[in-house]
């Protein structure tokens, strides 16, 4: 850790505290301001380096999240075909689309059930005119 250098002035010299060895009032409040602004310099690096590493890590994360949600929209895709061509016998490929399509349909509806019944309900807010007109006769 470097310290910063702190210079005398003539005016240290001049006022006679040279010569006990005393350190003058403005050459300790200038070692104080260059000690200050090191530790609040260090300090502004060390947040920039944690704010970076936590934005490296979150677009990570992100990113494999995101595979993972391609590969599991791959694999459902390739298991819900599967299960079509395994229960429908018919050669109609019309008919193959129209229950792959219901099947994909479903899957999403319940995926939207499911996520729906996670939120928590919020009640709305009553307001001041509903609560004062119930009060008057």
């Amino acid at each position: 850790m470097a310290l910063a250098e702190t210079h005398a002035t003539q005016g240290d010299s001049a006022a006679g505290h040279g010569a006990t060895g005393e350190p003058s009032v403005s050459s300790s409040l200038e070692h104080l301001v260059a000690g200050s602004q090191g530790v609040i310099t260090k300090r502004i690096d060390l947040a920039l380096l944690e704010g970076q590493d936590l934005l490296s890590r979150t677009l990570q994360r992100a990113a494999l999240a995101a595979f993972g949600m391609v590969l599991a929209a791959g694999a459902w895709f390739a298991v819900a075909a599967c299960l079509v061509l395994l229960v429908i016998q018919t050669p109609n490929p019309v008919v193959r689309l129209a229950v792959f399509g219901l099947l994909n349909a479903a899957g999403a509806l319940g995926l939207i059930a499911l996520a729906m019944r996670g939120r928590p309900q919020t009640p709305a807010p009553a307001t001041d005119n509903a609560s004062s007109s119930s009060e008057e006769p």
